[in-house]
């Protein structure tokens, strides 16, 4: 019963952070990250009078990525309104990104929100998060596979849907070569995208890709 009232609590917390970096990712760009930091002074004033929490957030980001700056500081805002003690790390490598769950797991923290970019590198150990009894939510990469992995629940969008709507849209505008432009390699939302992109074009068009560093500006 009391594994059980923490993971209800754990899941309501980790849902909440989510939704404020989910929003403050919608719009994008440095707008979106001065306000996200804006956003985060001000409810810091309005902070919640609950239950102390420790969440660790594992992404895959890469250093001086401006996208994942703005989902960081949502994720701050809503840990200061919300009493959280948020601890934030990353690595684009699977293999110490798995580490870094690994770590989240040793140190007890309340709960565990993380990408997946890798499946075969980082499910493993997404599980044994969940075996500890600690709450996972995964997002923004791991659409197929958050419930093979344990996770309770998913943020994001069918990176597979994207493509296929974003195919259409070019082969409804004539084009009949498209280059589907990667900022990563590996990752299998990335992928799943480009792959939409190709259906979607259908048989009257072709899709090449190309592999680029995405922090390279």
């Amino acid at each position: 019963m009391i594994r059980s009232k923490k993971r209800i609590m754990g899941a309501a917390v980790l849902m909440a952070v989510l939704l404020v970096l989910a929003a403050c990712s919608a719009t994008g760009g440095r707008k979106a990250f001065l306000a996200a930091q804006n956003g985060g002074q001000s409810v810091a004033a309005g902070h919640a009078n609950t239950a102390h929490y420790t969440i660790a957030m594992i992404t895959h980001a890469e250093p001086g990525d401006t996208f994942w700056d703005i989902i960081r500081a949502g994720a701050t805002a809503a840990a200061a309104k919300d009493n959280i003690t948020l601890k934030y790390s990353s690595n684009p490598d699977p293999t110490q990104q798995a580490q870094l769950i690994t770590d989240a797991i040793n140190s007890h923290v309340n709960g565990i929100a993380v990408t997946d970019p890798n499946p075969t590198a980082l499910c493993p150990t997404i599980k044994k998060a969940t075996q500890a009894g600690i709450p996972v939510v995964m997002f923004n990469a791991g659409y197929t596979n958050w419930q093979s992995c344990g996770a309770m629940e998913y943020f994001g969008q069918d990176e597979m849907v994207a493509g296929v709507a974003a195919g259409k849209r070019l082969a409804a505008a004539g084009a009949k070569n498209v280059l589907c432009v990667l900022q990563a390699q590996g990752q299998a939302q990335l992928e799943a995208r480009c792959a939409g992109v190709k259906q979607g074009l259908g048989s009257e068009g072709t899709m090449s890709k190309l592999y680029v560093n995405g922090t390279d500006n």
